[in-house]
């Protein structure tokens, strides 16, 4: 994969169990961190976007990942094993730094009008890991019933949006300037619910972290 290619967009569906994700991911709700007080968004884990320049990243992600993992061991296998195939390399877990995590949203009126600021991505920098081979990945886990979409820019300045689709891994270089679309219907007691994570390269080695 050349890494230059900041616009291209990789799709691939995964064999995983998102019922079982599901259920081990409420199971977790008292592990859940509320991101706003505005509108209802929750993580399940910590990362260096929201968490990075705290304290809370380095003490919280010791107790978090041992969860994480042994509840989320088989959607990690999943994952790395998609990664390392498409990059046709080896990519193994950040052992210092945080699992990739979960991004919530309950179903809420308001998300109809909001969505996520224009972005890249630039953990690597927020926790001074370098910046070679870097990128972003996500999966659906689960998504209302009218859909759930990433909306993002190319190089012309033209608006796209993803659709998204669950058991899909999505993956792009970060650097496309992107947000969370808005929902497009409320239905009460639905969730957008994503898997959210990066990689860099590291002494060498592809590491996965959020």
């Amino acid at each position: 994969m050349d890494f230059n290619e900041d616009f291209y967009i990789a799709k691939e569906t995964l064999d995983i169990d998102t019922d079982l994700i599901l259920d081990r991911l409420f199971k977790l709700k008292h592990m859940w961190v509320s991101r706003s007080t505005e509108f209802p968004f929750y993580t399940l884990g910590r990362s260096a976007y929201l968490d990075g320049k705290t304290e809370k990243y380095k003490k919280d992600i010791i107790i978090d990942n041992f969860i994480l993992d042994l509840n989320f061991n088989d959607l990690y296998k999943s994952v790395i094993n998609y990664l390392s195939y498409f990059l046709r390399e080896p990519v193994v877990m950040a052992y210092d730094l945080a699992r990739p995590g979960f991004h919530i949203f309950p179903s809420d009126k308001k998300l109809l009008t909001i969505a996520g600021n224009w972005h890249t991505d630039y953990p690597h920098e927020t926790l001074g890991l370098g910046d070679e081979d870097t990128s972003t990945f996500t999966v659906p886990i689960k998504i209302p019933e009218s859909g759930a979409s990433l909306d993002w820019i190319d190089e012309f300045d033209i608006i796209y949006r993803l659709p998204y689709k669950e058991k899909e891994l999505i993956w792009h270089s970060g650097k496309i300037v992107h947000r969370i679309s808005s929902f497009n219907e409320y239905k009460p007691d639905e969730y957008r619910i994503t898997l959210q994570g990066h990689l860099v390269r590291r002494n060498g080695q592809m590491e996965v972290f959020w």
